[in-house]
């Protein structure tokens, strides 16, 4: 059976079939050839060729160099043990939280009112009052600067009021300001040439909340190292870390990184970016001072560590937690200033929930304690300068003085004869944190 072939699409009316295949090559022929090139070899290109179009690979981006900060080259060149004057506002934080109360103290005892009327019909009182109160800034202020104390108390109610810590011609020290380096607070030089605080943060936050004081103030510091040698911040902050020179922990005693330092000194505030957070326990601490622990050649941030520990305690149900005891508002002033005491074989007596009272059971909590107790880390009591409370104690020995000490601190300033006397650390900080700065009406009670 002969098949059937199929019409092609390229048609030749009266062609033979060999004619039509002949044509058919001759036509497809140069299109093969176009395929291969026109059939030539590569070097045999012709010359009216469109050259080739080469696309460079894209650029690779190079990514910005880090920003190194500015250096502050005005301390670069000090030493460990040199002096320098200072305005407050160079100062760098190396904790992020402080004790309100311990500057709440400082600010209430600091801003004696001049209008007082207890003693306005008595100069003499009057007088001896602001030496007692505005007179204390100036001491503060001196002994802390290196000048030991004012060269002389106000010998009178106009010398006092004109007196500021912003106008240094105003008052004198005993001694010049840098005289002695050992009161002095001490400064690290960073790696950006900053001074980097590792002692002193509430004495300059006080300093930079009181009125004639402020961020621009002029202090002293001691240079204690320098390492603006280091190569970045990183390196700056792990020798930090490893010397036991920054405190990184909030105001709940949790753990932060050095990012979330705050950026100056003082009291957090609307009115103002950054500001130091509360601790409370540091606070608590700060009152302890001299009943459960010596202030005296302490490690740095001694103060926190004992915090930690008294946190510990009360999560371990051996110590109330802070927030059992009446502190602050709501709770009425007199329950927060109802005396807390301890017997002679140091039995407690006096209010059970005031803030006395727990500065009471915290110190003998502290003060149980042997030497070599461990507090935090490697650190045991006795570096932390504990006071080992003993019961029966004599006149003039550590617990009677500590005793005395618990019983003072919520006392207010008038004795039974209506003349002026020496308040309580705990009058001033609850009636500062309450009513602000002393002035007749207001809830001072004048």
């Amino acid at each position: 059976m002969t098949p059937t072939l199929l019409p092609s699409r390229l048609s030749f009316p009266g062609a033979r079939p060999q004619t039509l295949r002949r044509v058919l090559a001759a036509a497809l022929l140069p299109l093969a050839l176009a395929a291969c090139n026109g059939g030539g070899d590569d070097d045999d290109e012709r010359d009216d060729d469109p050259p080739a179009v080469v696309v460079p690979p894209p650029a690779e981006e190079t990514p910005p160099a880090e920003e190194t900060p500015p250096r502050n080259t005005a301390y670069l060149e000090t030493k460990a043990g040199d002096v320098v004057q200072v305005r407050i506002e160079e100062l760098r934080p190396t904790q992020a939280a402080i004790g309100y109360d311990q500057i709440y103290y400082k600010l209430g005892r600091w801003q004696g009112d001049f209008d007082r009327p207890t003693w306005a019909a008595d100069p003499v009182l009057q007088l001896d009052y602001l030496n007692r109160t505005v007179g204390k800034k100036f001491d503060d202020y001196c002994e802390d600067m290196g000048g030991t104390e004012r060269a002389q108390e106000f010998q009178s109610i106009a010398e006092a009021r004109a007196a500021r810590l912003d106008q240094p011609d105003s008052f004198a020290c005993k001694d010049a300001p840098g005289t002695h380096a050992e009161n002095l607070k001490t400064v690290v030089v960073g790696w950006d040439g900053n001074l980097y605080l590792t002692d002193g943060h509430h004495t300059f936050s006080s300093l930079r909340e009181i009125f004639d004081g402020g961020p621009k103030l002029p202090v002293w510091v001691k240079v204690d190292a320098n390492y603006s040698g280091l190569s970045s911040a990183a390196a700056f902050w792990q020798r930090m870390v490893d010397e036991r020179r920054t405190w990184l922990r909030d105001g709940q005693n949790q753990p932060i990184t050095v990012d979330q330092l705050p950026a100056r000194l003082g009291l957090a505030s609307d009115q103002e970016a950054g500001g130091m957070q509360e601790d409370r326990y540091r606070s608590l601490v700060y009152f302890t001072r001299d009943i459960a622990y010596s202030n005296g050649s302490l490690p740095e941030f001694a103060e926190f560590l004992w915090g930690d520990w008294l946190r510990r305690e009360a999560a371990a149900g051996q110590l109330p937690a802070l927030d059992q005891y009446l502190t602050a508002a709501p709770a009425a002033t007199a329950q927060i200033l109802a005396p807390s005491t301890l017997g002679k074989d140091l039995s407690p007596a006096g209010s059970d929930d005031s803030y006395a009272a727990a500065v009471r059971d915290a110190s003998l909590k502290m003060g149980a304690l042997a030497d070599g107790d461990i507090v935090y880390d490697d650190r045991d009591a006795a570096s932390l300068g504990r006071i080992a409370l003993v019961p029966d104690a004599a006149g003039g020995s550590p617990t009677k003085k500590a005793r005395d000490t618990l019983e003072e601190l919520p006392r207010h300033d008038v004795k039974a004869d209506n003349t002026p006397r020496g308040a309580g650390k705990l009058w001033f900080a609850v009636n500062y944190r309450r009513c602000g700065k002393p002035a007749a009406g207001t809830c001072w009670g004048w």
